[in-house]
């Protein structure tokens, strides 16, 4: 091999590899798509509810093919990650029910005496929910396309030969959502969300007579992605949904004199000095054909101001009104 052709070999290779990693590293960047930014910048400038709204969340629905995925419980793993989702705005009082078997045995090794009862959880504390989450996974595909291309050249009067390939891949999801209220079973939103993400990479490989040695830049798994996008797009129509249509409501957990305790604390957004009603149910409406309860009938019997919240409990102060009492109801 001459010099002339030994630096013209060179040069070709160097030229290729500084072609592959400059493309695939603009590649790699575009597995954040455009969506993907908008969709973040959203969340960020999400408008909370006014009063945290409290959010349980049990697995997805999930059958056939779309149940597992190389060992994974997707119906699980999805909604631990919307949980997750909930959780990282700090709009919504987010209650997991996806390991509830768990957080139920216990209390019940309390119950039975296994360990010590003085340190075991008590039963019947559990808080309640406001609205359930029900997810349905419809379409779940991390291959729904892939492909790719390579050529190759043989180098003039030289033993050497360079392969230079293209290949990428894109992952689908599809979920189903909907958004129940806990009071009455009925489901009051439902929304269909999808997701794409797509990813891609180079690959250079240098044959010499019988012997090969190559690179490949391709990012296998753009699921993750997709999966993510597609919850970050539920967690805003949930939020729309709720910031909405529901009246977040507390009760009266004690009263002493002038002062009552509510079942309020930090994380449900009220706050010290904030005015609020006190409201009495003196009748309900129930549709005697399906049973549902059509509303409730409640007569305002005072006035009161937070004066202190703790992470447990809010303390407030009697404006006016003297017959609030235990269960009462607390509006802002």
């Amino acid at each position: 091999m001459t010099r002339s052709t030994k630096l013209t070999t060179f040069a070709i290779i160097g030229f290729l590899l500084l072609l592959m990693t400059g493309v695939a590293d603009a590649k790699a960047g575009k597995s954040k798509t455009m969506d993907s930014e908008d969709l973040q910048q959203a969340l960020d400038n999400m408008t909370c509810p006014s009063l945290k709204p409290r959010v349980a969340i049990y697995s997805f629905f999930s059958t056939g093919k779309l149940a597992s995925f190389e060992g994974y419980n997707i119906g699980d793993g999805l909604a631990a990650q919307l949980a997750t989702e909930l959780t990282r705005t700090n709009c919504f009082i987010v209650l997991d029910r996806t390991g509830l078997s768990n957080l139920l045995r216990e209390q019940e090794l309390g119950l039975a005496g296994v360990v010590n009862r003085e340190t075991a959880p008590a039963a019947g504390r559990l808080v309640g929910a406001e609205v359930i989450i029900k997810g349905t996974i419809t379409e779940f595909d991390p291959n729904k396309k892939g492909g790719g291309i390579t050529l190759g050249v043989a180098l003039p009067n030289t033993p050497l030969g360079v392969r230079l390939g293209r290949n990428g891949s894109k992952a689908h999801v599809g979920l189903d959502v909907s958004i129940i209220d806990a009071t009455n079973g009925q489901t009051r939103f439902s929304h269909r969300v999808i997701a794409d993400s797509k990813t891609g990479g180079w690959t250079l490989g240098l044959d010499y007579k019988r012997a090969s040695l190559g690179g490949d830049t391709f990012a296998k798994s753009p699921l993750g992605i997709a999966s993510r996008n597609a919850l970050g797009q539920a967690v805003l129509k949930i939020a729309n949904d709720l910031n909405q249509s529901v009246e977040r409501r507390f009760q009266i957990a004690s009263t002493d004199a002038d002062e009552v305790y509510l079942n309020a604390d930090r994380a449900s957004g009220i706050r010290e000095g904030d005015l609020m009603r006190v409201s009495t149910v003196v009748r309900k409406l129930v549709d005697p054909a399906t049973g549902l309860l059509l509303d409730t009938i409640e007569r305002e019997v005072g006035q009161i101001k937070v004066v202190e919240v703790t992470e447990r409990y809010a303390r407030a102060e009697l404006v006016d009104g003297a017959k609030i009492r235990r269960g009462d109801f607390v509006h802002l």
